[in-house]
């Protein structure tokens, strides 16, 4: 009888951290749109380090993010702006969406969700934090209409080239998280490939 009570022990202290009804948790998913990536987390979960956002947002459910080539991520069915934002160094933006529902119920070539805990998250947003090109007020320098529903495209750091793409800072971010990933991964494909067995803290329709 002691032995079984051990066994069952050693079992559940060996579940997953990330169960449904840890608060601590949350769920961060990765979308993927055709070339791009992009990492999604609750609006309500929200950093200090990315409250400017609010200011440019009519009460999302969630945030959308990627990261890519200034002119490309604006028009990715043009190829002469693929070749030239791999051959070339050019200016980084960001792609900021607040979405009203959960990306699930959204067109997307894929999904993958991450359980995180609170302070994975805030780092997660700490870094992207830093991706934005801010003024002295703390605000984003500039905002243009994004590329669908509610969204806006803001300047970003970082140089667009070869080796350093929109899944490049992905990737890049995602390491944040603890995720082991290849800083080198350039295809939307690559990123989510690499994240293959991960789960949510929750079932999605628990949002």
């Amino acid at each position: 009888m002691t032995r079984l009570l051990v066994v069952l022990l050693a079992g559940l202290l060996s579940l997953p951290v990330c169960s449904q009804g840890d608060n601590d948790n949350v769920t961060v998913l990765v979308v993927r749109h055709r070339w791009h990536t992009g990492i999604v987390f609750p609006a309500d979960r929200l950093s200090p380090s990315l409250s400017f956002l609010s200011d440019y947002f009519s009460q999302p459910a969630f945030y959308e993010i990627g990261w890519g080539d200034d002119a490309f991520y604006r028009q990715d069915n043009n190829t002469w702006l693929l070749i030239r934002a791999m051959l070339w160094p050019t200016d980084g933006v960001l792609h900021v969406v607040g979405l009203d529902r959960h990306p699930a119920e959204l067109p997307h070539g894929e999904i993958q969700a991450l359980c995180v805990s609170s302070a994975q998250l805030e780092a997660l947003q700490q870094a992207i934090a830093g991706d934005f090109v801010l003024n002295d007020d703390g605000q984003p320098a500039d905002a243009d209409p994004g590329l669908y529903g509610d969204s806006r495209f803001f300047p970003a750091q970082g140089t667009f080239w070869f080796g350093h793409t929109c899944n490049t800072w992905t990737a890049q971010r995602l390491e944040t998280l603890a995720i082991p990933m290849n800083r080198l991964t350039l295809t939307a494909g690559g990123v989510l490939e690499q994240l293959r067995g991960q789960t949510a803290c929750r079932n999605p329709d628990d949002y």
